[in-house]
C-alpha cells in the first residue's frame, strides 16, 4: 500500500503555477464581461427601437466578441499549465 502521507502535487515546478494563476486571473476578468456585455446588446436593441442609437449595441458586441476570446485565452492557459510536460 502507498504511504498516506505521500502527497500528490498538482504543480510540478512554479513556472506551471504561476502559469495557472495566469489563466485563473484571465477568467476573473472575464466573469464580470459575461455579464455585462448580454445586459448591453439588450439596453441597445432597446434603444435602437427608440431612437435609432448604434452605440450601445455596438459596444455590446464588442465586449461580447472580447468576452470569447478572454474565456478561450484562458482556457488554454489553464490546459498548458496542467498539462505541461
Amino acid at each position: 500500500m502507498a504511504n498516506k502521507n505521500t502527497k500528490q502535487k498538482t504543480f510540478e515546478s512554479k513556472k506551471s503555477k504561476s502559469i495557472f494563476q495566469k489563466g485563473i486571473k484571465y477568467l476573473a476578468i472575464a466573469l464580470p464581461l459575461l455579464f455585462i456585455s448580454p445586459i448591453l446588446i439588450t439596453i441597445g436593441f432597446k434603444a435602437l427601437d427608440k431612437s435609432n442609437n448604434y452605440l450601445i449595441l455596438i459596444l455590446g458586441c464588442i465586449l461580447a466578441i472580447l468576452t470569447i476570446g478572454l474565456v478561450t485565452q484562458a482556457f488554454r492557459i489553464i490546459l498548458n499549465a496542467l498539462f505541461a510536460k
